[in-house]
């Protein structure tokens, strides 16, 4: 178990101009839009400082902070639009979540005022303003509106996603199908031992999900770290599952870097796979709490969003009440006339 805790910011916005979000390239493009505009506004070094500035820099910590000089996770990530448009015409609402990761929620007025001034700045070529932000917890299917269209002052969120939200949700699947399978609905990028996975093996994607489940506890909600026989034990459980039915895809995404200028691969699987297990009882309240802190390579770039499939739905997707708060709309986008 775990005491690390996040929060689901559901940005539900409309856009002004038409904006290019590119597909598969949308959660890139809204985090280089939201790391300039954060940099620009906040950092008085243009994120050039030293150790110390970063120490106490908001910008810099969430962008450039190093907690772990071998495992450094972001407070934060992107979940673009699901699944994301190419194009958003003048006009449309379209919905994008920044999660926030332990003590990462205390940047929330920043990360406010960022999206509001990436709105008025541009993205994707166009500019959007922003209708709603909503706090959200799937496992309950509970939303908390932060700010509402006649708002003008943002509510601090108390509706956040808990280790006990997935065990309840895992206990309620009892007893639980030999079968299960995961949607890969942004690119994921798996490497083990230096080598990019194409597939999606299961003990690979358990590995690095339990790992950065453990870091960001450990280095955001100073959570100790799980001992070495837990862990041992549970990537042994995962070594067990095998692989039934891939159905994904390999989607190659390679953006050049707004700060070095240096191509950056992002690239990673879609679709979905289809798993069986002897036994999932230990590794499916793992597996349901991380579709809330994505997976793999670039996450703060949108990368490696994921979810298990239900009968009633999916996490992000598929769910009525998904579907209600605007991922999953055919597109991705929600006519203007319709309901936040």
């Amino acid at each position: 178990m775990t005491t690390l805790t996040y929060v689901h910011l559901q940005f539900d916005c409309i856009a002004e101009t038409p904006i290019n979000l590119g597909g598969a390239w949308a959660g890139n493009r809204l985090r280089g839009a939201l790391g300039y505009v954060l940099l620009r506004t906040t950092c008085d070094q243009d994120g050039r400082g030293g150790d110390v500035h970063t120490a106490h820099c908001p910008a810099c910590w969430l962008l450039r902070h190093k907690l772990d000089a071998a495992h450094a996770r972001r407070a934060y990530s992107v979940v673009p639009p699901l699944p994301a448009p190419d194009r958003v015409l003048a006009g449309q609402r379209f919905s994008f979540t920044i999660t926030l990761f332990g003590e990462g929620w205390q940047f929330l007025p920043y990360f406010v005022l960022a999206v509001g001034e990436m709105g008025r700045s541009g993205v994707g070529r166009g500019t959007f303003r922003i209708a709603s932000i909503t706090a959200r917890n799937p496992f309950l299917q509970q939303e908390e509106v932060l700010l509402a269209p006649s708002d003008e002052l943002v509510q601090v969120p108390e509706l956040i996603v808990e280790w006990d939200d997935a065990t309840h949700v895992a206990s309620s699947l009892t007893p639980y199908p030999s079968s299960l399978t995961l949607q890969f609905l942004t690119p994921t990028r798996l490497i083990a031992q230096k080598k990019l996975m194409k597939e999606p093996q299961f003990g690979i994607f358990f590995r690095r999900l339990l790992h950065r489940a453990d870091t960001l506890g450990s280095q955001l909600a100073n959570v100790p770290r799980r001992d070495a026989e837990s862990i041992e034990h549970l990537h042994t459980l995962a070594d067990a599952v095998q692989l039934i039915d891939d159905q994904t895809k390999w989607v190659e995404l390679r953006p050049r870097s707004g700060r070095d200028r240096q191509h950056k691969p992002m690239s990673g699987f879609v679709g979905q796979a289809t798993y069986r297990a002897p036994d999932w009882t230990a590794l499916l309240p793992i597996l349901l709490f991380g579709q809330g802190i994505q997976v793999g390579k670039m996450v703060t770039k949108g990368n490696g969003v994921y979810q298990v499939m239900q009968r009633q739905g999916g996490y992000w997707i598929g769910s009525e009440f998904a579907n209600r708060q605007g991922f999953g709309a055919k597109n991705g986008l929600r006519n203007l006339g319709e309901k936040v």
